[in-house]
């Protein structure tokens, strides 16, 4: 049976591995791919990163973080009605 140490250490070995193929194999072959890998690579970097922070900024304000006026809002109260 595998352990949690091993399959880390087998999955960080894969990713150095999975880099290496793709800059001696395909990069240095044909330049469009590398870019276009680039350009993908970047777009699901912003993607995650961006629901990364929605969802925490979602778990801060389900715990009760906010830093608005004591009730949890964030910004101002809306105008009171006459």
């Amino acid at each position: 049976m595998v352990t949690l140490v091993d399959f880390i250490a087998r999955l960080i070995g894969s990713v150095f591995e999975l880099v290496v193929i793709f800059v001696t194999q395909v990069a240095l072959s044909d330049p469009l791919s590398f870019v276009s890998f680039l350009i993908g690579g970047a777009l699901t970097t912003f993607a995650i990163v961006a629901l990364g922070y929605l969802a925490l900024g979602a778990l801060v304000d389900a715990v009760g973080g906010g830093l608005g006026d004591g009730d949890g809002a964030i910004g101002r109260a809306p105008p009171r009605q006459e």
